[in-house]
Parts: C-alpha cells; sequence; structure tokens
C-alpha cells in the first residue's frame, strides 16, 4: 500500500509538470509492476500425476496365536514363488486449499500371484504345510495415501513443507495348498488336496514427513520427501520408512513427464481374538509417470 501511495504522487507531480502522456504512461506502467507482487512460480492449484512403478519386493506374512516371530513368517519370494520385480500403476494427486496448505492423496492397486513347490515347512494358522506340498498363492492389495502438507517456507522456486497423514493398506491374501498338512494338534500330517487359508489385513498406519520442491528452470524441477513414524493405535502396532528423490520436465505450463527414485519399508502386526497378524513389506525401485498441473 505505501508503495502504491507513493506510485499516485509521482503519477500526479508528472502530470502538473509535463505536458508528455508518454512519460505518465510510464510511470503508471511502472507503478503497477512495483505495487503488485509477483506471483511464485510453484503456485499451481493443483497438480495430478499417472504412472507405473518398476520395483523389487521382499514381503513376508506371518499368522499364529502366539508366536509371530520372524522365523515363523511366509517369505512371499522365496516360499511362495513370488517375483521379486513387480509392475505396478498408480495414481497421486493435490490440491492446494490455501497459499501454504496442500491436501493429497494416492491410490495403489497391487495384484501378486504364483505357484511353487515349497521346499521347507510353512506354518500358517497354527496349520503346518510340509515341505514338498504344491502350493497357489494370491496377494491382492489396495494401498490410500492420505496426507496434508503445511508448506513452512515458501519462495518463486523453492517450497518446503512438512507432511502428516495416513498409509492405510488392505491386504488380502489367500493360499491353496495339496501335499501333506498337519493341523495343530494331530500327531501325524494327512494328505489334502484342498487345504485353503485366507488372510486379511486392514492397517491404517500415521505417517509424518518432510518434502522440498525445487525449480531448477521454468520448465525442470525437482523433489525430495521423507516421512517416518513408529506407532501403536489399539490392536494395531507398526513402523514404516518412505523416501523418495525425482525430477520432473514440463514440455509447456501444464504437461510434463518425470522420474523419481523410491525406498519404502512396512512392519505392522495386527493383534487378533484367536490370531496375530504380521506383515512385513519392503520395496524399491524407479518410477515413471505423466504429470499435469494448474
Amino acid at each position: 500500500m505505501f508503495l502504491t501511495w507513493i506510485t499516485l504522487v509521482l503519477v500526479l507531480e508528472l502530470v502538473m509538470h509535463s505536458n508528455k502522456k508518454c512519460i505518465c504512461s510510464q510511470v503508471i506502467i511502472s507503478g503497477l509492476f512495483i505495487s503488485c507482487p509477483a506471483l511464485a512460480d510453484i503456485d499451481e492449484l493443483y497438480q495430478l500425476s499417472i504412472g507405473a512403478s518398476l520395483e523389487s519386493y521382499n514381503s513376508d506374512l506371518s499368522v499364529n496365536s502366539n508366536d509371530t516371530s520372524k522365523f515363523k513368517a511366509i517369505d512371499f519370494e522365496n516360499d511362495l514363488g513370488y517375483n521379486k520385480r513387480v509392475n505396478a500403476g498408480w495414481i497421486s494427486g493435490w490440491y492446494r486449499v490455501g497459499d501454504h496448505h496442500r491436501l493429497r492423496i494416492t491410490y495403489t492397486p497391487l495384484k501378486r500371484s504364483a505357484t511353487a513347490t515349497n521346499k521347507k515347512d510353512i506354518v500358517i494358522d497354527n496349520t503346518t504345510i510340509k515341505a514338498g506340498a504344491t502350493i497357489a498363492a494370491e496377494t491382492k492389495a489396495e494401498i490410500l495415501d492420505l496426507s496434508y502438507i503445511y508448506s513452512f517456507y515458501k519462495s518463486p522456486q523453492i517450497e518446503m513443507g512438512l507432511s502428516a497423514g495416513i498409509y492405510w493398506l488392505f491386504n488380502d491374501t489367500k493360499l491353496l495348498a495339496a501335499g501333506e498338512i498337519q493341523a495343530e494338534g494331530d500327531d501325524q500330517p494327512t494328505f489334502q488336496a484342498d487345504f485353503i487359508s485366507e488372510q486379511k489385513l486392514q492397517a491404517p498406519m500415521p505417517l509424518i514427513g518432510f518434502s522440498a520442491n525445487y525449480e531448477i528452470i521454468p520448465s525442470w524441477r525437482s523433489h525430495a520427501a521423507v516421512r517416518y513414524l513408529s506407532v501403536q493405535i489399539n490392536e494395531t502396532d507398526g513402523r514404516i520408512f518412505s523416501t523418495e528423490i525425482g525430477t520432473e520436465f514440463y514440455f509447456n505450463k501444464n504437461f510434463g513427464i518425470g522420474a523419481s527414485l523410491s525406498a519404502f519399508t512396512l512392519q505392522v502386526n495386527v493383534k487378533g481374538i484367536i490370531a496375530n497378524t504380521a506383515l512385513g513389506w519392503e520395496h524399491d525401485g524407479i518410477q515413471i509417470y505423466a504429470v499435469f498441473k494448474y
């Protein structure tokens, strides 16, 4: 406001002492530029990204009434024959509800399956599937990642923020087995051709973190983020760690492509009335995506 008043005074002085319209016009235009703040380059209202991930997974599942220790866990890759390399699609977007406030959501569906002959005894639901049995396994997962980001620092080229949110995992694993199977309490295993076990786990895990965005040039940006939390909520306790670094190139003001590297670790244990379910999940890899901002 102070700069605006100074500009008006200068304009009036020049109008009173000069008859040249061009001088007045130049001063008025200059005053407008001085009095109006420039918009930040990183100031879009919303952003939408759609991409695919090529990642290496290491995951395990344990379902036991008394013991969920690692040596009884089923390793998805080594015991069930899951491929460590996984392709997955995802969609992510955020909306700027205020100059320093953003809401973000990411949805990732994931499906994995394999058939293998187990090389060692596997224990699930206190039932032992003996080595040599044929196991067909399928895992379906849906991941909903919700977060709020507060930008504590903003400049035309840099935006840094603190985030808080929930990583919500819905996991459904089904095992079909044919072979020597020993139920809890039985002295000897018996042959079964239709053993079925299905385990469902829902784990809402809170997360806090830090993120940063940097505009190298108007068409080239980079970003980084790290999130972590170890917590116990009711019957669910676990630890989660996530980190990502990436870059984006824009063909014009709105459309671009991006690539990022990410690493993720999740360990969660859900205590039930009958059994405890523990799930370990680790993956890292590269993500390629298309991005639209406005």
